[in-house]
């Protein structure tokens, strides 16, 4: 069987095999990803929707997409390039995201 929940799950796939067996915890880690996949499926389809019921306007939702966005992509140059622990890059990727996006915003 093709294992794709491991690459995408990590060490939770692994607390999974440990807790079910590999064979019940292969199941559950394909049914959570078949169930996020299927939420993100749902809310593309129904962007829209979500947009104009939610009470924030598209640039609202924009803008936090973009914001965590360069989280991401600073959590990830943080953590690979220069080996550092989690927590502290998660915390200046998300520190240094939202200064530029008030450098963007603000002082533009």
């Amino acid at each position: 069987m093709v294992d794709l929940a491991s690459p995408v799950l990590g060490g939770f796939q692994d607390s999974l095999d440990a807790a079910f067996g590999a064979s019940i915890g292969w199941i559950a880690g394909h049914l959570i990803l078949i169930g996020a996949l299927a939420l993100v499926t749902l809310a593309i389809r129904n962007r829209d929707h979500i947009v104009s019921q939610s009470g924030f306007s598209r640039e609202t939702l924009v803008d936090a997409a973009a914001t965590a966005t360069a989280t991401i992509i600073l959590f990830a140059i943080f953590t690979n390039t220069f080996g550092w622990p989690q927590a502290p890059a998660f915390a200046l990727g998300l520190a240094a995201a939202l200064s530029l996006r008030w450098h963007v915003l603000i002082v533009e």
